[in-house]
Formats: C-alpha cells, sequence, structure tokens
C-alpha cells in the first residue's frame, strides 16, 4: 500500500459502547469526537465524520487511507463500522487498517499509570455474564489472545503480577480479583475507545506498508440469535 510518508486519515469505532471519529494529518490528530452511546451508531456515524472533517477543514477525498476497530463488541456496532470504513476505502479508492479495540484501549493509558512490572488487563462489558479480555505487557506486546470469560473464573486465568485494569467491564471483575488476593489498580482512562488512538496505532506501527487483505471482524462468541421453530406438518 503506497501513502504518503506523513498521511491524512480517518478512524472510526462504533464496536463498543460509544462511537468515535478521529481525523489525522502530517502525523498529528488534529479532530477527534467521542459520544457515548449503548445504540444508535448507525445514526450517528455519518453527521460526527461530517463534523470532524469540518472541524479539521478537510474532506473524505482528502484521505490517503482509513482505519477502524474490528472488535469485539455488539455485532451490530462492529458490523455498522467494518461496512462504512469498507464503503469509504472503496469509494476513495485508498487502503484500509483494522485493529482491535483491546489494542486501542491499551494504547490510550498514558505511561504516568504504568510500572514496568505491570500487567494491563483491557476487560470490555460483553453485555451477558462473561466479559471479554486481552492482557499486554507495559509496552503493549500481547500476553494473552483475545478470550471470553466469568468474571468469577478470570483470577486463575490471567498472567502473574499486578494488574492494571481498564475498560467498561473492569466493576464486573474487581470484587472477584480482590476477593482471589491479586493486587489490582484501576486505570483512570476513559473506558470508551477512542479513535486518535487507532489512528496513532495505525502510524506507529506502519500498518499501511504492508497489505492486511480484508479485514475481518474479531467475534469472541456466536450472535445471540435464536433460530426459528421448526412449523408443525400441514395436515
Amino acid at each position: 500500500m503506497n501513502i504518503p510518508e506523513h498521511p491524512t486519515l480517518l478512524g472510526l469505532d462504533t464496536a463498543g459502547s460509544s462511537c468515535s471519529v478521529a481525523v489525522m494529518k502530517n502525523g498529528e490528530v488534529v479532530a477527534t469526537l467521542l459520544e457515548e452511546m449503548r445504540r444508535g451508531q448507525s445514526e450517528r456515524l455519518l453527521p460526527l465524520i461530517h463534523d470532524v472533517l469540518d472541524d479539521a477543514g478537510l474532506e473524505l477525498m482528502d484521505m490517503d487511507g482509513f482505519a477502524v476497530t474490528t472488535g469485539p463488541g455488539g455485532f451490530t456496532g462492529v458490523r455498522i463500522g467494518l461496512a462504512a470504513a469498507q464503503g469509504f476505502a472503496l469509494a476513495c479508492g485508498k487502503p484500509l487498517v483494522g485493529v482491535s479495540n483491546f489494542e486501542v484501549m491499551a494504547r490510550a493509558v498514558p505511561d504516568c499509570e504504568k510500572d514496568s512490572d505491570q500487567v494491563l488487563a483491557v476487560l470490555i462489558d460483553a453485555k451477558r455474564a462473561d466479559i471479554f479480555v486481552q492482557c499486554f505487557s507495559t509496552d503493549l506486546s500481547a500476553l494473552t489472545e483475545p478470550f471470553s470469560i466469568a468474571p468469577e473464573k478470570m483470577a486463575s486465568q490471567l498472567p502473574e503480577g499486578s494488574l492494571l485494569l481498564l475498560g467498561d467491564g473492569v466493576d464486573q471483575v474487581v470484587s472477584a480479583l480482590s476477593e482471589a488476593g491479586r493486587k489490582i489498580v484501576v486505570s483512570k482512562v476513559n473506558p470508551s475507545v477512542d479513535a486518535q488512538y487507532l489512528l496513532n496505532i495505525a502510524i506507529e506501527r506502519k500498518l499501511f506498508t504492508h497489505d492486511q487483505g480484508r479485514i475481518s471482524p474479531l467475534y469472541l462468541r456466536a450472535p445471540d440469535v435464536s433460530l426459528p421453530k421448526p412449523k408443525p406438518p400441514v395436515r
């Protein structure tokens, strides 16, 4: 993928309990908006993009590339973001890269909160009895694969060491981890995904220098869909 050394990029997230859009120009985030919402991302995404581009004094066709979060999160939210980003990339003829919500949230933690021996545990509310989890070192190297687990079983499944907890699933696990004797600290970072950190990752990891292929959503469980019951035979 050929893009300028200091590209103009649009990043977006609709996978969680918010909607976030950011624009980067010349290596710096120049406009960003984040709105908390449990649902309604499909209605708010395009207006937010319009406002962010307006703030940056740019048009969609000015973008050199696009970045989107891939989940996990709500099935509808993940699909909204991916579909929008893929549509923009196709319409503009520009590349698209994807980053997991876990990575974006871990990137948002400021250095002042980190100790070198800590484990960053990103906890995403799965809206059911389980929690979506991935752990990182303080240099943002992945220590575990993403997984889903019940809060009461989490203490034994996390890496050893002091835990720095972040994400909108933190409140559901604090008691269980404390009772299990785990040393925990709760991050003060916003538990919602902020698209500006998505763009930071895209540049820092030079994601636009290689082809990621088709961006796939990160789902950690089957959708909450009930199959229709078979109809009784006609007599």
